[in-house]
């Protein structure tokens, strides 16, 4: 049964600040943009901008949300907000949401599955408070703005800081599928969702193909908005997003599907040809957008307004550029793709893992070898022997060790890159314990199934979606996100292993159920991800060049004592040189510094 397209909630684009303390109220009213609409004598005021309205239960309980549901009832989560049994388990969609007691010191407040829509805590003496944005605490009373250098040690490993912590020491963010309880200044938080692998679905591949493609096929169609128009499509070209277009276009067949896509010049980047195809195969209207160095260097300033966090995945720049094409066009909500990789087995790196798997059971003399015969020949200007020096380093880890060194710039620069100062304050394997620890949670599961388990806490709840829902919600524009959608990931996790990574075949079982709905050049392309082509400008751009260099090495950064600027330094020139691709790392450096200029070095 198809069901009912439900219209897109606007309160996923407002913000919120509640706060309780003696100063609270003055704060809060002093704050420009806000409406502060509760402000009783002794009860948590709340502030507000955008499509967020306060709603009151019969015990007298405030509640509110940001929320976008396909499944739940935002009511009864309130009312039942301090159960043992989370209701908000079994809800589809997004949502935010916090509970209140207006007569007494007690706050709930509850993330989604994934913390698409994040809060924000703050406490220090008597005041408390919940934001839906990080930069609406920076000014609370008592904040000193002091960063967290731990939280900057992962942000320069992830390009995004990771749950609970935040760029601001006295800050910390609420973890996804979280209820946090915050009663007569005693705080608790309660984990209510981890993606299970019971993997316990048998069958034949063709019925287990068949019902995986019904599950798409409902999920996808749960997630449609209602309406022809004010809508439409994040589309790169990839196997996710070119399936929700067509899906989305063959529910029905007479009424329009709209897509946006965005292209570069540079070879090896743009995916448009394959965007445009997918849109031609299904009868889809699309709409293109191109983004140049020019226009990269402008967006880069638009990074910093859109996301209340240092974002150092560069990708948020065609991400931003497709929402603000999307909101030309009229679209007040967009689907997107993201999740796919992640629940269906397509991300590169699992194939990868595998073969790592297969030389980390090699003896060990064998994997000492080749380390030394590699390590002789890297470490100049060939970029393929510096690649397989790096291959044989990291076979030689078991997981998650090995997993984190695809994204360990500061782990694997440690000494080079952190001034001693820094060293002092935090550990060399401080990320990668973080890793570990999310490694380690949930129910047993097969190895591929939990490096994926930790993909979509890190790759996806860290930084993957913070990247789109901070894109939107600049542009004032909705998202959704049908391949997180808590059915179709909990159906996923009880299949097999096999069926997500056969052999190195990607998307084994996904592919198969995608034939008929995908035309088979997208099926058989290879995976290439919405990049920005900063390694390009970076080597051929002049302009993009002295940016760089006019802000990482001039004395306002080198006075944090945090970074060596001799190693930035180097770390441009062997950019330049080619042997290794650093566009990403100096990227993370060059917003890192611009964000903390805007946002914490407030007199």
């Amino acid at each position: 049964m198809t069901a009912k397209p439900i219209s897109c909630s606007p309160s996923v684009t407002g913000d919120f600040v509640l706060a309780s303390g003696p100063d609270a109220c003055a704060w809060l009213r002093g704050m420009p943009g806000m409406q502060v609409v509760d402000d009783a004598s002794g009860a948590p005021t709340l502030a507000l901008r955008g499509a967020v309205l306060p709603q009151r239960l019969d015990d007298g309980r405030r509640w509110l949300a940001l929320a976008d549901l396909i499944e739940g009832d935002l009511s009864a989560g309130a009312r039942h907000a301090d159960a043992a049994h989370i209701v908000q388990r079994n809800w589809r969609g997004r949502f935010a949401q916090v509970v209140w007691d207006p007569h007494g010191a007690a706050m709930t407040a509850f993330t989604d599955h994934y913390g698409s829509l994040p809060l924000y805590w703050y406490r220090d003496g008597a005041h408390f408070a919940i934001a839906s944005d990080l930069r609406l605490l920076l000014g609370a009373p008592g904040c000193r703005r002091e960063p967290d250098l731990e939280a900057i040690y992962h942000y320069l490993n992830f390009a995004a800081i990771p749950a609970p912590l935040t760029i601001c020491r006295q800050i910390r963010r609420v973890e996804p599928g979280t209820r946090l309880c915050w009663r007569d200044g005693a705080l608790q938080c309660d984990r209510y969702y981890l993606p299970e692998y019971p993997e316990d679905l048998r069958g034949t591949r063709d019925a287990l193909c068949s019902q995986l493609r019904d599950q798409i096929v409902s999920s996808v169609h749960a997630y449609r908005p209602s309406g022809n128009d004010g809508w439409g499509c994040f589309l790169s070209g990839g196997t996710d997003s070119s399936s929700i277009v067509s899906i989305l276009k063959r529910q029905y067949p007479d009424q329009p599907v709209s897509s946006c896509s965005i292209g570069f010049a540079e070879a090896g980047y743009d995916e448009m040809a394959f965007a445009r195809l997918a849109a031609e195969a299904c009868g889809a209207q699309p709409h293109f957008d191109t983004v140049d160095r020019g226009r990269a260097l402008q967006l880069l300033d638009t990074v910093l307004d859109a996301y209340d966090q240092p974002f150092g995945n560069a990708s948020a720049i065609p991400t931003l550029a497709c929402a603000q094409l999307g909101k030309s066009l009229g679209m007040t909500c967009m689907l997107a793709g993201d999740g796919g990789d992640e629940i269906f087995g397509g991300n590169q790196r699992y194939a990868k893992d595998k073969v790592m798997a297969a030389f980390y059971q090699l003896p060990g003399a064998i994997k000492s070898l080749a380390r030394g015969a590699t390590g002789l020949v890297a470490g100049g200007s060939n970029h393929l022997l510096n690649r397989i020096y790096n291959f044989t380093k990291r076979a030689s880890l078991p997981n998650p060790d090995r997993f984190y060194s695809d994204d360990a710039f500061a782990s694997d620069f440690y000494d080079t890159l952190l001034s001693d100062g820094f060293r002092a304050k935090v550990r060399r394997d401080a990320s990668l314990a973080f890793m570990r620890a999310r490694f380690d949670e949930g129910e047993p599961a097969a190895e591929l199934h939990r490096i994926m388990r930790l993909d979509l806490a890190m790759a996806i709840a860290q930084n993957d979606l913070v990247k789109v829902n901070g894109a939107c919600k600049y542009h004032h524009v909705g998202v959704r996100f049908p391949y997180l959608d808590r059915a179709l990931v909990d159906y996923t996790g009880r299949l097999r292993p096999e069926h997500k990574v056969r052999g190195l075949n990607k998307r084994d079982l996904f592919k198969q159920a995608m034939t008929g709905i995908l035309p088979t050049a997208i099926l058989k392309k290879p995976k290439q991800g919405f990049g920005l082509p900063v390694a390009v400008w970076l080597k051929d751009d002049p302009a993009m060049q002295a940016q760089v260099r006019s802000v990482l090495m001039d004395e306002r950064t080198r006075a944090r004592g945090w970074i060596r600027p001799e190693f930035v330094a180097e770390l441009i020139d062997r950019h330049m040189a080619g042997g290794w691709d650093y566009s990403a790392q100096i990227w993370q450096l060059l917003v890192l510094e611009l964000w903390l200029r805007r946002y914490m070095d407030v007199d």
